[in-house]
């Protein structure tokens, strides 16, 4: 809708309206088009998906929390309610924990160009479109040689493949878990908290996504480790 498109205009002003970039506009005005997805995608974008990438957007353009909270708040409920099945008191309670997340993270802002996983508009004329193309690149270069190694280094050495692989991952699923245990206690439910951690770029034990079900078997081993003790 216009109204949040002209809100976002009216903050800007001071910042500069070079920052509205064509996504952001398009998210702003249009909110997620589930039309614009196939029976075939696998990872269809959720509301908390959005929400984390417009603040994103937010600090990367150097706004405050206080004024992404402001904005986002009326934004998420008037419009992403439409691809959510929460409440708007779940909704709001949700947005201030994704917007808290994301402003103490090192998250940053990656629009991946053409490629974002909204399908929203991109042009080549965008401030940032070289350098976010740029950084797509070398992140695609770097996903590569990972998986290159770990394929190779598995290949070669006597130790199994897994123990490698939960080896390599081990620091960040401790933290992982520590980040889990601690939106727990704030009653964030378990899915949401899954979208934080890969929206984190943390991984399980073994390297993949964190799902709901992933989640929940590690906090339960957690947990029954805790009750031996």
């Amino acid at each position: 809708m216009l109204m949040y498109l002209n809100k976002l205009r009216k903050i800007l002003i001071e910042k500069d309206e070079k920052y509205l970039f064509p996504c952001i506009k398009d998210l702003v005005s249009n909110g997620l088009k589930l039309e614009r997805f196939s029976a075939e995608d696998k990872n269809i974008p959720s509301r908390q998906d959005v929400t984390q990438y417009i603040a994103a957007w937010f600090k990367y353009t150097g706004l405050s929390s206080e004024e992404c909270r402001e904005w986002m708040i009326e934004y998420c409920v008037g419009m992403l309610s439409a691809v959510s099945s929460s409440s708007k008191s779940k909704i709001r309670h949700s947005t201030k924990s994704n917007i808290k997340y994301i402003y103490k993270s090192d998250v940053a802002f990656n629009c991946k160009c053409d490629k974002n996983r909204f399908k929203a508009s991109c042009e080549s004329n965008c401030p940032v479109y070289k350098k976010m193309a740029d950084k797509a690149k070398e992140s695609e270069i770097i996903n590569a040689v990972d998986s290159y190694e770990i394929i190779h280094r598995a290949a070669d050495e006597i130790i199994p493949e897994k123990y490698s692989i939960k080896d390599k991952y081990k620091e960040q699923f401790e933290k992982a878990i520590e980040f889990a245990k601690h939106h727990i206690e704030q009653k964030i439910s378990k899915k949401e908290i899954a979208n934080l951690l890969n929206a984190g770029g943390f991984k399980t034990r073994t390297g993949k996504k964190w799902s709901y079900s992933i989640l929940s078997i590690e906090l339960n081993k957690l947990n029954k480790n805790s009750s031996k003790e």
